[in-house]
């Protein structure tokens, strides 16, 4: 019986926050995932907003899986580094107060050249908000940005501060022609969160997010390595792109469901 538990990412609804919540209720998934860039923010929740919000998930039978903090620079861009680096750092604080276990964020490429300044500049930010996160309670996961298992895994070894995981993104490696099963094995004692995504590269070398079951990732050998792995963090559906988000993400629940029954 797999230990993991099933979230969806509200932001993919398009809708208002409670109506949101709503639909992940009648979806029966056991939490939500939520953007604290846009639709949960520290200025715009009180201290009584947040009880009365933790107050109407619990309601809705919904826990806070995680949440995810949007960059709209990479992290170790010298544009208002300061600012960037406080901001997630204020996010993660956020996070912990409305209990969400992680924070997933997409810091950029990581630079393969260990002795390069912007590597070093990354391993000492990551530093810095990995020991935040080791003060506060939530642990930050890095979202891939075509960057190879064993990339994110060097990068995870070298923050010894406190805690850093992986946000694994099964689509991120099927676009950049990379097999999503040989990369949780390697990335396997490093992940801390994962995500429900589809995706395909064709021939030309072109890639796209796709449907849940319509890409080319092996669902039933990714769930049958989580399950080895003993993985007991949470799933979220996700879908970034598409005509119809809402709709995909409700058959990716389904489709994980078929899957394995009793999720």
């Amino acid at each position: 019986m797999p230990q993991f538990r099933l979230a969806v990412a509200t932001r993919c609804f398009r809708q208002s926050l409670p109506a949101s919540l709503q639909t992940a209720s009648e979806l029966h998934v056991q939490g939500v995932q939520f953007d604290l860039g846009s639709e949960v923010t520290s200025s715009g929740l009180t201290e009584s907003g947040r009880r009365q919000f933790l107050h109407r998930m619990g309601e809705l039978n919904l826990l806070v899986a995680g949440a995810v903090f949007p960059l709209t620079h990479p992290l170790t861009d010298g544009r208002e580094l300061e600012r960037r680096v406080t901001a997630l750092r204020d996010a993660m604080t956020f996070a912990y107060a409305i209990k969400a276990p992680t924070l997933c964020c997409r810091v950029g490429r990581i630079p393969t050249d260990r002795e390069s300044k912007e590597r070093q500049l990354l391993v000492e930010i990551l530093t810095d908000l990995a020991r935040h996160g080791n003060h506060v309670g939530t642990v930050l996961c890095i979202t891939p940005t075509d960057d190879s298992a064993e990339e994110l895994t060097a990068l995870v070894d070298e923050i010894k501060s406190g805690p850093l995981g992986i946000d694994f993104d099964p689509a991120h490696f099927a676009m950049t022609g990379r097999s999503s099963t040989e990369a949780l094995r390697k990335l396997h004692a490093v992940v801390s969160h994962v995500q429900l995504r589809d995706g395909l590269r064709d021939f030309s070398g072109g890639s796209q997010e796709a449907a849940v079951g319509h890409g080319t990732i092996d669902w039933p050998e990714v769930f049958a390595l989580l399950c080895e792995m003993d993985y007991r963090g949470w799933v979220t559906a996700v879908r970034t792109q598409g005509d119809d988000r809402p709709g995909d993400v409700a058959r990716a629940v389904k489709y994980l469901r078929e899957l394995l029954p009793g999720v």
